[in-house]
C-alpha cells in the first residue's frame, strides 16, 4: 500500500514538472514570435475617441491623439515597459475633446520630446489647459503641414499628407475639416491615420498623392455617414480597416452606409474597438498580425 502511494505521488510530480515544462516551452515559442516583431501600432480602447500608440522601440514611441479620457494611460501601461516614461512624439489631429482630453494626463506624466499641432484657433478649456502643460514644460511644438516628416529613420516614417499648407491662427467651425493626416511606412507595411477628416477633405488627398494605397486605415471620423469618399477608400483599399468608436454610443456610430462602403473592397478586415476591444498590430515591415483583446 505504502508502495501505491508512494508510486501515485511520483506520478503526479512527474506529471505537474512536464505541464510546467510544457508552459515554458510555449511561453519561449511565444516570446521568440513576438521578438521577431519589431513594429507595433496599438488602436486602444478608450470609448469613443481616438488614440493610437506606436512602438518601433524603447524610447522610440509616438501617440497619436488621446481620447476622451484617461483610459489611455491603460493603454500606455499595458504596452510600453514600466521604465520607460519617455514618449518621442505625441501628435494631436485636432482639438476636439475625444481626442485630445487623455493627452493632457500623458503630458503631466512622461517626458515628451515634441508635440505636433494643427495651430487651429480653439478656446475650449480642455485645449488651454494642454497648450499651458506644453509650455510650462517647455515642450517643443511643431505645427503640421503636408511633407513634415514626424519619423524618417532608415526603415521607419511617419510624413504628413494633410493639412496641405500650415492653419496655424486659423478658425474652423467644423475642426475635423483641419484633421492631421500620417502616412506610416515600415518596409512593405504601409499605414494611413487620418483623424477625423471628412468626405469634403478627402477629395483634396486624391487630387495631391497619386500613391495612397495602404494596407491598414484607421477609418476617419469613427465611421460616421460621412467619414468616407468612396473613391478615397478605393485608392487606399486596404486589408484592414479600424473603427475607434464607445460601444452603444450615442451617435450611432459606425454608419450603415460607411460599413457598406467598407463591405465592398475585397478580402478587407474589419476590426471595431467596441466590439474587439484594444486592437493591436504587430509586424517585421514584411508581414503583419493583428491580435485583439475581445
Amino acid at each position: 500500500m505504502n508502495k501505491f502511494f508512494k508510486n501515485k505521488k511520483l506520478n503526479y510530480f512527474i506529471f505537474g514538472i512536464l505541464i510546467v515544462v510544457a508552459i515554458l516551452i510555449w511561453l519561449a515559442v511565444f516570446q521568440n514570435k513576438a521578438a521577431n516583431y519589431d513594429l507595433k501600432i496599438v488602436f486602444c480602447d478608450v470609448g469613443q475617441g481616438d488614440a493610437i500608440f506606436i512602438q518601433k522601440s524603447v524610447n522610440e514611441d509616438f501617440l497619436i491623439d488621446g481620447g476622451p479620457d484617461n483610459s489611455v494611460l491603460t493603454c500606455l501601461g499595458n504596452n510600453m515597459p514600466y521604465y520607460d516614461r519617455k514618449i518621442k512624439s505625441i501628435i494631436l489631429t485636432h482639438p476636439h475633446a475625444d481626442h485630445l482630453t487623455g493627452l493632457i494626463e500623458v503630458l503631466k506624466r512622461y517626458e515628451i520630446e515634441e508635440v505636433w499641432i494643427t495651430g487651429v484657433s480653439d478656446n475650449s478649456a480642455n485645449y488651454l489647459e494642454f497648450q499651458k502643460i506644453i509650455t510650462e514644460k517647455k515642450i517643443p511644438t511643431k505645427i503640421a503641414k503636408s511633407g513634415e516628416m514626424i519619423e524618417n529613420s532608415q526603415d521607419l516614417s511617419l510624413k504628413i499628407l494633410y493639412p496641405l499648407t500650415s492653419l496655424e491662427g486659423q478658425k474652423f467651425d467644423n475642426l475635423n475639416l483641419s484633421s492631421i493626416v500620417i502616412r506610416l511606412d515600415y518596409h512593405n507595411l504601409s499605414a494611413l491615420f487620418t483623424g477625423d477628416l471628412e468626405e469634403s477633405k478627402q477629395s483634396d488627398l486624391i487630387k495631391n498623392y497619386s500613391q495612397l494605397k495602404s494596407d491598414i486605415l484607421k477609418v476617419p471620423h469613427h465611421g460616421s455617414a460621412d467619414s468616407l469618399l468612396t473613391e478615397f477608400l478605393s485608392q487606399v483599399n486596404p486589408s484592414v480597416a479600424v473603427i475607434s468608436i464607445g460601444e452603444n454610443n450615442r451617435y450611432g456610430h459606425p454608419s450603415s452606409k460607411t460599413l457598406d462602403k467598407l463591405k465592398k473592397i475585397s478580402g478587407l478586415k474589419v476590426y471595431r474597438t467596441d466590439k474587439n476591444g484594444e486592437i493591436k498590430i504587430l509586424s517585421n515591415g514584411q508581414g503583419y498580425e493583428v491580435q485583439t483583446s475581445k
